[in-house]
């Protein structure tokens, strides 16, 4: 689908969303864009990056946005792309990141009449990065209070929902991490390329989301460590667990074995003491009996149950 909006005499804003191949060619025809510009800003799997087409003077970004996938409840990155040129504006989101356009509007609409009517597309991009990247925070935060209640639960009995959730929160601090390193190398890129040709404001708002991207970053990684630490515990409650268990066994079936020894004596056709007897049945588990404590008792003394 392709909207278009005038936001100023600045600024005509194309909205491209799940761009069909009919519509390709109407953004090729009327908008003079590339097969190669279309290509970087429509891949669904596309790394964030900058390109400067100076024959053209248009600017292409990808960008990496956290989104929550609403049929899992899972979170995930998805990229975005953008493409300025002159006075034109165009966003290319997928059904995942559809919410980018409503957040672009929203930054527009708060502002003042006289600040809307002076922006520039430039401006609207770097608040809408702005606006991406501390984003990534809430998400990390939600992430860091689901591994804190599993942490609690480690003091209890270990369960496969967690294991599943400590799974999931690892996946997605794996894509948050790759999305906000990737994002950070664009910025800094952006910087290193354009910086000069940025206005102080232009440039002092780019710093700005620079740093809200590396905060993001810092605060993924400390919260993937926190996240390692968790499982590693989980691993090791899991691993006492299952050598308790065998422990448990192994002395059950020692136990066991002692009155099948007895029991097999007595079941050969030789003469052994008590065999005769009316109560040998009972000499039999009697003896049976004695010997597992003794054996108990050997493991006991031995320090068997506390190794």
């Amino acid at each position: 689908m392709i909207k278009t909006e005038k936001i100023n005499q600045n600024i005509d804003w194309v909205q491209v969303t799940d761009c069909l191949p009919v519509e390709k060619k109407t953004l090729k025809k009327d908008y003079q864009l590339t097969n190669e510009m279309l290509y970087y800003a429509l891949d669904r799997h596309e790394r964030p990056r900058l390109e400067y087409y100076e024959e053209e003077q248009l600017l292409l970004i990808i960008f990496d946005v956290a989104e929550p996938t609403r049929f899992s409840g899972d979170i995930s990155s998805e990229p975005i792309g953008i493409i300025l040129r002159d006075t034109t504006l165009f966003t290319f989101t997928a059904d995942k990141t559809n919410f980018v356009n409503p957040l672009i509007r929203s930054l527009i609409d708060k502002l003042p009449d006289v600040q809307r009517d002076n922006l520039k597309p430039l401006d609207v991009v770097l608040k809408t990065l702005y606006q991406l990247a501390i984003q990534f925070f809430d998400y990390i935060n939600h992430i860091n209070s689901i591994r804190t209640s599993i942490q609690r639960g480690l003091h209890g009995r270990t369960n496969k929902k967690a294991i599943n959730q400590l799974l999931n929160l690892q996946t997605d601090l794996v894509y948050f991490l790759t999305s906000l390193s990737a994002n950070n190398d664009m910025l800094m890129m952006f910087k290193r390329k354009l910086g000069k040709t940025l206005s102080d404001d232009d440039n002092a708002a780019l710093d700005d989301v620079i740093v809200e991207i590396q905060q993001g970053l810092s605060m993924a990684q400390m919260a993937n460590q926190a996240a390692q630490q968790v499982a590693n515990a989980y691993s090791n409650l899991l691993d006492s667990n299952i050598n308790n268990t065998m422990k448990f066994l192994t002395v059950f079936s020692i136990a066991l074995t002692v009155p099948n020894i007895v029991f097999g004596f007595y079941g050969e056709n030789v003469e052994l003491p008590f065999m005769h007897n009316q109560i040998a049945w009972q000499i039999t588990l009697l003896i049976s009996l004695i010997l597992v404590i003794i054996v108990l008792l050997i493991m006991h003394f031995s320090d068997f149950f506390n190794k």
